[in-house]
């Protein structure tokens, strides 16, 4: 006998929940995502594109011809797509995927905001139009909040794994030594 719906809805966004505090990889963390957003959505394909100073950046894809990819990367780097928001995107996307699946695929985006700020979007590819009950749409929004959140946290140690390493770096070439002391006077390196 299958979970019932509800119960699955249930452990999707526990399972979303544990991502946020135990992967701090974000590609790991951009796949667990999309893997969960297209089973959730019964979808067959996905893209999570992050909102980065040079525009959009497909970071994670799931059952996407690499051909389909190449040609979408410069489409979301250009001028014009840089300064879309997230339902002119996901118009984009849709278009894209009606015309390069011949009519087959339909597509629905989700956005990743935190803080007030649209940092990604994850599009699944489906097979049939996308028509949502209210129940359905709280849902995938509560499931967006939450990657958005994951996403957020795993860029922050991302930046700081790099400036730590960027430092030691720094203090490892000194010519001159460098000492770090803590607060209680005591030499840390």
């Amino acid at each position: 006998m299958l979970p019932d719906f509800r119960v699955r809805q249930r452990d999707y966004l526990l399972e979303i929940a544990r991502a946020i505090t135990q992967e701090l990889d974000l590609d790991k963390l951009l796949a667990r995502i999309l893997r969960i957003s297209i089973e959730m959505l019964a979808g067959q394909a996905g893209i999570i594109a992050l909102k980065e100073s040079a525009g959009w950046r497909v970071a994670a894809a799931y059952g996407i011809p690499p051909a389909f990819l190449r040609y979408l990367e410069p489409l979301l780097a250009e001028e014009k797509v840089r300064e879309l928001n997230v339902a002119e995107l996901n118009r984009m996307l849709k278009e894209l995927a009606y015309t390069a699946s011949m009519g087959l695929l339909n597509g629905v985006g989700l956005p990743l905001v935190t803080h007030g700020q649209v940092i990604g979007v994850t599009f699944i590819f489906r097979g049939y139009p996308d028509l949502f009950s209210a129940n359905d749409k709280l849902l995938l929004q509560s499931f967006a909040d939450q990657a958005a959140i994951a996403v957020f946290n795993a860029q922050l140690y991302t930046q700081v794994s790099y400036e730590k390493q960027r430092l030691d770096a720094l203090i490892d070439s000194a010519a001159d030594g460098i000492l770090i002391l803590r607060a209680d006077r005591l030499i840390e390196r």
